[in-house]
C-alpha cells in the first residue's frame, strides 16, 4: 500500500514507452496518490478505533489506539520502527511507546526528554510540522542515543496538534537513507488531523469511562 511502490511501477511504464509527463502533471498525481492513500489510511484507523470503543475498556483503550496507531502508519509507510508519546500542556509525558520497546522508568524518560530537547521530535513539535530525515549521517536533528537497538538511517516525525496545543509526536524510521519521500509526508500531513481527532477521542474515552460496570 506504500504509494512509492505505486509511483515506481508507473515511472517504468513510462520509460518503457517513452513518455515525458508535464512536471504538473506529475505534481497532480502524486498529490492525488497521497491523497488516495491517506483516504485507506484514515478508514483503517477509524474501523479499527470503532471496534476498540465496543470491546476495549477502561484505560486500555487509549494504550490499544495508539498501538494500533503505530502499527498502521509504521504499514502504510513500510517503516521498520516508530515510537509514539503524548505530552500535557506543560510538555510532560503521559502515555508513551519507544521503538526500542519496554524499559525502565528512567530510561524511557531520559530517551523522551533527549529526543525532545534535541532531536527530530522536538523539532516537528517545535515548528508544527512533519519533518523529514533523509540521511541520518548528515543531518543534526537526529540524535543516536546509547545502545540503540535498531538501525535508523532515515526517520519522520508527526506532530499530534489539536486546537493551538501540540498533545504529541509519532516517529517512524528505516534502516535505509531516503526511505520517506514528499508522497509519504503528504499522505501523513492529509491525515493528520484524523489521526489526532482518534487519539483525543480515546483519551477521552479513558477518562470518562475508566471502567466498565
Amino acid at each position: 500500500m506504500n504509494p512509492k511502490i505505486i509511483d515506481a511501477q508507473e515511472n517504468s511504464i513510462h520509460s518503457l514507452l517513452h513518455i515525458i509527463p508535464l512536471q504538473n502533471s506529475l505534481e497532480e498525481h502524486l498529490l492525488l496518490k497521497a491523497a488516495q492513500f491517506a483516504i485507506q489510511l484514515q478508514t483503517t484507523l477509524l474501523k479499527n478505533s470503532i471496534s476498540y470503543a465496543q470491546s476495549v475498556s477502561g484505560s486500555l483503550i487509549l494504550k490499544t489506539t495508539l498501538k494500533n496507531t503505530l502499527e498502521t502508519l509504521t504499514q502504510y509507510t513500510e517503516a521498520d520502527e516508530g515510537s509514539i508519546f503524548l505530552i500535557d500542556e506543560d510538555g510532560l509525558i503521559m502515555e508513551s511507546i519507544l521503538a526500542r520497546g519496554p524499559v525502565t522508568r528512567d530510561l524511557k524518560d531520559t530517551v523522551i526528554s533527549k529526543v525532545i530537547d534535541d532531536g527530530l521530535a522536538g523539532w516537528a513539535l517545535r515548528h508544527r510540522q512533519i519533518g523529514i530525515i533523509h540521511d541520518a549521517m548528515t543531518d543534526d536533528r537526529w540524535i543516536q542515543l546509547p545502545n540503540q537497538p535498531y538501525k535508523a538511517r532515515s526517520a519522520i516525525a508527526l506532530p499530534l496538534i489539536y486546537g493551538i496545543n501540540a498533545i504529541g509526536i509519532i516517529t517512524l524510521t528505516h534502516s535505509q537513507a531516503n526511505h520517506f519521500d514528499e508522497a509519504i509526508a503528504m499522505m501523513m500531513q492529509y491525515s493528520m488531523e484524523s489521526i489526532t481527532a482518534i487519539i483525543v477521542n480515546a483519551q477521552l474515552h479513558a477518562e470518562y469511562r475508566p471502567l466498565d460496570f
